[in-house]
């Protein structure tokens, strides 16, 4: 009894002198003790000092390269956001849910048309359902403005008369994704309808060192080349019976911009936007050597061009300016073909080809 007394003494002086103690228990029998007899158990609980955290010094200081870094984009809803240029600007994404996260996949930017929005894109293009197909992942980025128009060249709207840096967001928020999702950064393609498929081709020409290829509904290039322009190959996709961006000539929408008499792609149509890409691809011949005739459209281009970087329009003869699948949510002058063309499915097969 005597030395338990004494150890449990000893346990009181290394609590008091050093902030911790030691509790032990020691059972002792006086009569041939063995190594099975003799049990010692030992805790040591520090009380008043902590080991440091992955991220905290001895000194309570914090380690800044082990903090989280913040995302660069606020979620609101079914939005991601960031700030660009003092403006906030947003896009929905698509990312369905059986993707490898080990595999890296496509990434489809898709845009709406003049005072559209994401959400009716979303609902109206269908590029969903090709990404879970597929495997791949969709934005669906909004444009601005009482309109939500795209800074596509000489239209639309309010984004066009202030010069709003509409390819500069797009390619930050493409930076974003890639940062976050495994992105296969060789296959990164742009498409839209109206509007959205002239932001498309401003995007091809400004940004073909990003972009693998694009395909889009319903608009055409409305800008010069630019100086850093690298072939890629390009599709557009067109109702012959459009009255909004008609078949034969883009006269009325540059009318209604005041470009008409100062821009020579003003009155562009769809043969003539055939033909500047075919120039702008160095493709040879002077008539196209791709030709497909079928029951409801025809496909036609070049083929032979620089980088392999071929260039087609898609005519669907009864289409008007909708030519998805789909009716437009937004309004009901805007039928599309009913299933009877997939147009969604004709600009993944075309774009789907080419890689960087």
């Amino acid at each position: 009894m005597k030395k338990i007394s004494l150890l449990l003494i000893a346990s009181f002086l290394v609590l008091t002198t050093s902030g911790s103690y030691a509790y032990f228990t020691y059972i002792y029998e006086e009569d041939e003790p063995s190594i099975d007899d003799l049990i010692v158990q030992e805790e040591i609980i520090e009380e008043e000092t902590t080991p440091p955290s992955n991220n905290q010094t001895s000194d309570n200081s914090t380690d800044d390269q082990n903090e989280e870094e913040p995302l660069p984009y606020e979620i609101i809803g079914i939005y991601k956001c960031i700030d660009h240029n003092s403006e906030k600007r947003c896009w929905q994404t698509h990312e369905p849910d059986n993707l490898d996260p080990n595999q890296s996949v496509p990434l489809i930017v898709d845009m709406h048309g003049y005072s559209s929005n994401s959400t009716e894109q979303r609902e109206m293009s269908d590029f969903d359902e090709i990404a879970d197909q597929y495997g791949a992942i969709v934005i669906y980025p909004d444009g601005l403005g009482d309109e939500q128009s795209w800074n596509a060249g000489w239209c639309c709207g309010e984004s066009n008369a202030e010069n709003r840096d509409d390819v500069g967001f797009i390619l930050n928020m493409i930076d974003i994704v890639i940062k976050y999702d495994n992105i296969d950064t060789t296959r990164i393609y742009a498409t839209g309808w109206s509007n959205g498929c002239a932001m498309s081709q401003r995007l091809a020409n400004e940004a073909s060192d990003i972009f693998a290829s694009i395909a889009c509904m319903s608009f055409y290039l409305l800008q010069p080349p630019d100086s850093s322009y690298s072939p890629i190959p390009v599709m557009e996709i067109h109702g012959f019976l459009d009255t909004i961006v008609p078949y034969t000539t883009a006269a009325p929408n540059s009318i209604l911009e005041g470009e008409f008499f100062s821009d020579p792609l003003a009155s562009s149509g769809a043969i003539q936007n055939l033909y500047a890409w075919k120039e702008m691809n160095g493709c040879s011949g002077t008539i196209s050597d791709t030709n497909e005739p079928n029951a409801l459209y025809s496909i036609q281009g070049f083929s032979d061009c620089e980088n392999g970087a071929e260039i087609q329009l898609v005519t669907i003869y009864a289409a008007m300016h909708n030519p998805y699948s789909d009716d437009y949510p937004g309004s009901p002058f805007f039928p599309g073909t009913q299933g009877l063309v997939d147009s969604t499915q004709i600009a993944w097969d075309f774009m789907s080809q080419y890689t960087k």
